[in-house]
């Protein structure tokens, strides 16, 4: 009699939904210390047109170039605060779903059954510690990315209509690569706790409505998203109906890099970054996660019983959350 027990392997159909649906976030104009929620004092920012001229300093440009305007500066997109305007508005929703664990598509149901239960039996700590790393990553202003850098003072208001007021938090009093400040101060466990219970609720949500202030200075540059603007020549910003605006991809790219578990040749990771099956983080052209940490070999240690650390579990439980088609490659 074979008592072996049967490996669980990944499905050929696999995905699961996202769980932090964030919205794009709107660039507005104002002054610091003025009335936030009077709109008539926040203007859009509008995407203004630069015709400038560069030289061209790019390797390998040959010598007959090398005094030749640039062709990338020319009929590029800007955008700036107006004269008399020194503080930026960065303003998007954040919806938080529950029901983690639950694939949305998957064609082996031992694999199904054995993910929903691992994620159940882990769920209070691990979402515990995920709510507190997506609370940190609000609170710090991290989605704000070149914006945050160099400001004079930036504030982030929190409303939900679980919160009898607005949570408002001090930016730079959360650092980017520190998540232990969840645990005592005491806003942040609010928020935490609020993200937390949208994550664990099976039949409704959670929605944060989110307003960032950054004191730049007057007059001073900000940066919308920019645009995949391939084979053409000059820069196309991010815009919504006439407003400067931020790619809801990129605030969520922010809010999810929480991932400081992995190792760098046996090291312990300096920094944190978005969650992702194989830790791309496309910037430094490297994966920091390429084989045996990775989301497809951890996942697959759960669910057949192998041990996995409570880290590698909220690695797991993290891309479940950011969801994706995560299916067997065929084999043929």
């Amino acid at each position: 009699m074979n008592n072996k027990v049967k490996t669980i392997e990944l499905p050929s159909l696999l995905s699961f939904e996202r769980k932090l649906e964030t919205s794009d976030a709107l660039m507005y104009s104002g002054s610091w210390g003025q009335d936030p929620t009077n709109e008539k004092d926040w203007k859009m920012i509008r995407i203004t047109k630069r015709q400038n001229r560069s030289t061209i300093s790019a390797h390998g440009t040959k010598d007959d170039d090398k005094t030749k305007p640039n062709p990338v500066s020319s009929d590029s997109d800007d955008a700036n605060l107006p004269d008399g305007k020194d503080t930026l508005k960065v303003s998007f929703t954040l919806r938080v779903v529950g029901n983690v664990g639950s694939p949305f598509a998957c064609n082996e149901p031992s694999f199904e059954d054995a993910i929903s239960t691992k994620v159940v039996e882990s769920k209070e700590k691990t979402l515990k510690e995920l709510a507190n790393r997506y609370a940190s990553n609000i609170a710090n202003g991290r989605f704000l990315w070149r914006n945050r850098v160099g400001a004079d003072e930036i504030s982030i208001s929190v409303v939900s209509k679980e919160l009898t007021q607005s949570i408002v938090f001090s930016a730079y009093d959360f650092l980017l690569k520190d998540f232990t400040l969840a645990e005592t101060n005491e806003d942040l466990n609010k928020l935490a706790e609020i993200i937390y219970k949208g994550l664990v609720g099976e039949t409704c949500f959670t929605l944060l409505e989110i307003d960032a202030y950054v004191k730049l200075g007057n007059k001073q540059h900000v940066f919308p998203s920019q645009e995949m603007n391939m084979n053409a020549k000059g820069k196309v910003l991010f815009q919504l109906e006439n407003c400067a605006a931020m790619h809801n991809v990129k605030i969520g790219n922010a809010i999810r890099t929480v991932d400081d578990w992995y190792k760098v040749d046996g090291m312990d990771a300096e920094f944190p970054i978005a969650i992702e099956p194989f830790g791309a983080v496309t910037q430094k052209g490297q994966a920091y996660r390429k084989s045996k940490n990775d989301l497809y070999t951890l996942m697959l240690n759960w669910v057949n019983d192998k041990e996995v650390s409570d880290n590698d579990k909220a690695y797991v439980v993290a891309n479940l959350i950011r969801g994706g088609v995560f299916s067997r490659k065929s084999s043929k």
